[in-house]
């Protein structure tokens, strides 16, 4: 008898358990929620934001690319003044740059090290991110 009782126990403590993780993570998407603002750029795997549309930079008078690198695969490029939800990966290189005079490492989100796009280093400092690994912070309101 002691063990059903013990068992009954236990899958009690188990779904109250799974109901605390639950509502931690409800509370935690709210609180992301509102934190996020709709011109913010997101991480598309983990949701981290990583930049705004008031951090997008001017490159020739333009803010949006499409490039071709060597190994045939296709980016549409944004690029911004700052990402400060990304970190550096990579020794800074000036080979296949697509900025002349800009070198160029990998940008990486700080929290899932999702692949985003690059740093590049020059007469200018910013950031080129690919379009389809973001997600628009507006789109986790709808």
């Amino acid at each position: 008898m002691a063990a059903v009782d013990e068992g009954g126990l236990m899958e009690e403590k188990k779904n109250r358990n799974h109901r605390n993780d639950v509502t931690t993570e409800l509370k935690q998407e709210a609180k992301v929620k509102t934190e996020l603002k709709s011109d913010d750029w997101l991480c598309i795997v983990c949701n981290k934001r990583i930049t705004s549309d008031k951090e997008r930079f001017e490159y020739d008078n333009q803010s949006e690319f499409q490039f071709i690198n060597p190994g045939g695969f296709y980016f549409d490029i944004l690029t911004f003044c700052s990402a400060d939800g990304c970190r550096e990966m990579g020794e800074p290189t000036l080979e296949f740059t697509w900025f002349k005079g800009h070198s160029w490492s990998f940008a990486v989100c700080s929290r899932c090290s999702n692949h985003l796009g690059w740093k590049y280093v020059g007469k200018y400092s910013f950031y080129g991110l690919i379009r389809s690994r973001l997600i628009k912070g507006a789109a986790l309101f709808n």
